[in-house]
């Protein structure tokens, strides 16, 4: 009988295999490529994001903040300053992890509703800041482009080939995914997911909430970042859309579909959610609705998500396996 970590460790490889084979299939059709990219990216998101809200039952509505931020960090040091894209990744990264945890040292001490609010809140003053940043270099309402794309010696990657670019993705996307399966399955992951379920009995264990909230947001934070970093050198053009309702209600829809706290739920929803919206846009405006409505029919039908039903018909068959041996 396998474990649930042989399961998740199993469910890692098999993703990590499929990520690895897929530009050998489609590596000449740039369409299907560049969406698995995006499939890439909103995984990490939506995994980190998770970590977050499904494992440690922290309402953190803010992690597209921390997107938005590393993006701009990077963008802004790469295009402004001349920084190489790389350090511009890290430094993203390292900005966006620092404020989830600037964030965090308030917010964590409140519980439930008043994280959310206090998170949300700081989502949507970021959006505004940028509007008005100009002068440090943001761009404005206007967007900040052209950012420079990645480059390795003389080689610069472009638009026309998305292979060296779709690998960079799938690096940061297996070593997240990977630094993710770790912490859920760690003494460090059963400490917060104890905390979640049951609150007292860890703090008896000597678990200590505040400090675990705010380690886990910082390092969801700084992957979140990260992979923001990426996004901004790869589509060579933000803007303060990024943190529009649009991607908030995507992200959520990810995480709701593929199963909120079951590993890696929310990145089979990243990867399906990104290309449903692609097939759903000659609807136009519509869009939103659709997938408005999708939401709320995932609550009834499906509030575990996917890998949550699975485990179900899991459990299930495993119960009716077992009473047949005592028949």
């Amino acid at each position: 009988m396998k474990t649930k970590t042989q399961r998740h460790f199993l469910t890692y490889l098999v993703v990590s295999a499929l990520v690895l084979v897929a530009p050998l299939i489609f590596k000449d059709n740039n369409y299907v490529m560049h969406l698995l990219i995006i499939s890439l990216v909103w995984g990490v998101v939506a995994a980190s994001w998770d970590l977050i809200l499904g494992y440690a039952g922290i309402f953190n509505l803010g992690q597209i903040a921390f997107f938005a931020i590393g993006a701009y960090v990077s963008g802004m040091l790469s295009k402004n300053l001349g920084i190489s894209p790389w350090w511009g990744i890290l430094l993203g990264a390292l900005g966006a992890g620092a404020a989830g945890f600037l964030i965090g040292l308030p917010c964590l001490r409140l519980r439930g509703i008043y994280i959310a609010l206090m998170t949300l809140a700081f989502y949507e003053v970021l959006g505004p800041l940028i509007s008005v940043g100009r002068v440090i270099g943001t761009g404005g309402q206007n967007g900040l482009f052209p950012i420079p794309p990645l480059s390795i010696g003389n080689y610069t990657f472009s638009s026309s080939n998305l292979i060296p670019w779709y690998f960079v993705a799938a690096g940061f996307f297996i070593l997240f995914l990977f630094i993710i399966f770790r912490l859920i399955n760690s003494s460090f992951g059963l400490a917060f997911t104890a905390l979640r379920d049951q609150e007292a009995f860890a703090k008896s264990l000597g678990v200590n909430r505040y400090v675990s909230a705010l380690i886990l947001t910082a390092i969801a934070a700084f992957m979140t970042g990260a992979i923001g970093s990426f996004y901004a050198h790869y589509v060579s053009v933000i803007s303060p859309r990024l943190l529009g309702l649009e991607n908030f209600l995507f992200l959520l829809i990810m995480v709701i579909l593929g199963g909120a706290g079951n590993f890696p739920g929310a990145v089979i929803g990243a990867f399906t959610v990104t290309f449903l919206n692609d097939w759903l846009r000659p609807l136009g405006n519509f869009r939103l609705l659709v997938l408005g409505a999708l939401l709320v029919v995932l609550v009834i039908l499906l509030p575990k998500g996917i890998m949550g039903t699975i485990d179900t018909v899991r459990e299930r068959v495993k119960l009716k396996k077992q009473k047949g041996e005592y028949l």
